[in-house]
């Protein structure tokens, strides 16, 4: 039996490659690179004739499979490393829990069953409503790359949570941990945590070269939202810095498993079992609010796209809430 196929691949003004399917229905193979395009083509083309590809009204039916490898082929490149990490245990867990479906097929139930698996499996809350934010980003995509017209999580709401002040370190508490650390390498990636309020994910990132010594300016690239932003360098960060300076490489070389493991047993060892490394951030911005530092400037210090994340910190502004009080027209 022979099969008529009326498929074709051409180019495009702006360069990118498109194949057009029998009836004048065209789909972007989202590459300006030739040979990249003609194996996507062809493999287009074999799937055709097996009749894995079937062209609807609706688009092209795609597995969850086919669509997880081609999200991570393209988030490795666009997306910071922590975000490509996080998109591919997300996406092969959801994968696991649900089965390969056809992204058409994908609905809020099967997203219920995947919660619900979540925590079973003993997830907090929190970690969970990152799966749902994470799976929903990614499906989103899907939706721009045309694979489905609308995203199946849309109106999908994430876990409530009770929320909790950020716990922090005061100026006595980060004595005591000091006093344990034993190693001044460790003593420096303990301080340069606090004086600049970096994600963890942002320092075991930074270069040396990305550190301006003579104007006082720290340069953090590719940070979660993938966004450059600057941090000044504080006095006493300085000091450290200039023991080290000049240097080349990393400003912190050691991953950031390594990084939480360690620091972690300082914590224990001073006293804190319950802090985590992110709490160095937290602490960071919690001791500028309560020194009369405005919740703007914080928010950009600290790389927040959205005011409200930073507002958690509100509450230690006291002179904020008085100045607040004031503006009551009694």
């Amino acid at each position: 039996m022979k099969f008529n196929i009326s498929m074709r691949l051409f180019q495009r003004e702006n360069g990118v490659w498109y194949v057009e399917f029998e009836r004048g229905k065209k789909k972007s193979l989202r590459t300006r690179n030739k040979a990249e395009a003609i194996r996507i083509y062809n493999k287009l083309k074999r799937e055709y004739l097996k009749g894995k590809l079937i062209v609807l009204k609706e688009g092209i039916r795609v597995p969850l499979s086919q669509f997880t490898q081609e999200y991570l082929d393209w988030a490795k490149n666009n997306r910071s490393e922590e975000t490509f990490t996080k998109a591919r245990h997300v996406l092969n867990r959801f994968r696991e829990v649900v089965g390969d479906l056809y992204l058409s097929a994908i609905t809020k139930r099967n997203v219920d069953e995947y919660v619900n698996h979540l925590l079973e499996c003993g997830l907090s809350k929190v970690t969970v409503n990152v799966h749902i934010r994470t799976l929903k980003s990614a499906l989103s995509k899907a939706v721009e790359w045309e694979y489905i017209k609308e995203n199946p999580m849309k109106g999908y709401k994430q876990l409530k949570v009770q929320q909790k002040p950020p716990r922090f370190l005061l100026p006595q508490d980060i004595a005591k941990v000091e006093e344990v650390i034993d190693r001044e390498e460790w003593l420096f990636i303990f301080r340069f945590l606090i004086y600049t309020g970096m994600r963890i994910g942002e320092a075991v990132r930074l270069y040396w070269k990305d550190v301006d010594l003579e104007r006082g300016l720290i340069t953090v690239r590719k940070s979660k939202n993938f966004q450059t932003r600057v941090i000044p360098i504080h006095p006493n960060l300085r000091k450290e810095l200039l023991k080290r300076y000049p240097a080349i490489g990393k400003v912190i070389p050691y991953s950031r498993d390594h990084i939480e493991h360690r620091l972690k047993e300082y914590f224990r060892k001073a006293g804190f079992p319950e802090l985590r490394v992110h709490d160095l951030r937290h602490t960071f911005a919690s001791l500028m609010v309560m020194s009369g530092v405005d919740l703007k400037t914080v928010q950009e210090l600290l790389g927040h796209t959205s005011y409200k994340t930073t507002e958690i910190y509100a509450h230690l502004a006291p002179q904020h809430l008085q100045e607040a009080i004031k503006k009551l027209p009694l």
